[in-house]
C-alpha cells in the first residue's frame, strides 16, 4: 500500500514538472524583440523569389576588418573570383550562392522612425554587408548587425525594406568563415 502511495506521489510530482518545463520552453521560444515583433515559428526565405541561377555576382564586406571577397559568374556559368589569380572552389562558390538563395529569418520587427540602429550593431557600421548583382541587373543588399542578445540569430537590414530580420546564425557564420578565408587554391 505504501509503495502505491509513492508511486502515486512521484507520478504527480514527474507530471507537474513535465508541465512546467513545457511551459518554460513555450514562453523562451516566444521572446519577443519588441511589442509589434512577428514571430513566423519557421525559418522563411528573405528572398523566397530568388534562385541560384539568377545570381551574376555576389560581394562579401567586411568594414570593420577591411575585408571584402566576390565571386562572379564567367560567360560559361562558371563561379569565379575576378580579383583573384587563385582558382577559386566551385563547389564553395556554389554553396555561398545557395545560402544566400536560401538566406533564414525566423522573426522580423518593423523598422521604425526614431529605433537607434545603434542597438541593433549597424551603426557607425554593420558586422558584415552583401550586394548581390542578379542576371537581370536587380541588385539587393543585406546589412548585417549584432547578434541577439541570446546569440540566437543576427539582426539584418535588407534593401529598402522597413524590416529588421532576425538571420539564422549559421548562415551567417558561413558568410564570414567565406569572407575571412576565401575558397581559393
Amino acid at each position: 500500500m505504501n509503495n502505491r502511495r509513492t508511486l502515486f506521489i512521484m507520478g504527480v510530482v514527474f507530471a507537474t514538472l513535465a508541465i512546467i518545463t513545457v511551459l518554460q520552453n513555450q514562453q523562451i521560444s516566444q521572446v519577443v524583440l519588441t511589442p509589434t515583433a512577428i514571430a513566423t515559428g519557421t525559418f522563411q526565405r528573405v528572398f523566397p523569389e530568388m534562385a541560384v541561377l539568377d545570381i551574376q555576382a555576389i560581394r562579401l564586406e567586411a568594414p570593420q576588418a577591411g575585408l571584402d571577397f566576390t565571386i562572379t559568374r564567367a560567360e560559361d556559368g562558371t563561379w569565379i573570383a575576378p580579383e583573384s589569380i587563385q582558382t577559386l572552389d566551385e563547389e564553395v562558390a556554389t554553396a555561398l550562392a545557395r545560402t544566400m538563395v536560401l538566406l533564414p529569418y525566423e522573426q522580423s520587427m518593423p523598422l521604425t522612425e526614431g529605433l537607434d540602429l545603434a542597438t541593433y550593431g549597424f551603426l557607425p557600421s554593420p558586422r558584415l554587408f552583401i550586394e548581390m548583382l542578379l542576371s537581370n541587373g536587380d541588385t539587393h543588399f543585406v546589412a548585417v548587425g549584432s547578434p541577439t542578445p541570446s546569440q540566437a540569430a543576427f539582426y539584418a537590414l535588407v534593401d529598402e525594406r522597413d524590416t529588421i530580420y532576425l538571420l539564422e546564425p549559421h548562415a551567417i557564420a558561413f558568410l564570414v568563415t567565406m569572407l575571412e578565408s576565401p575558397p581559393l587554391t
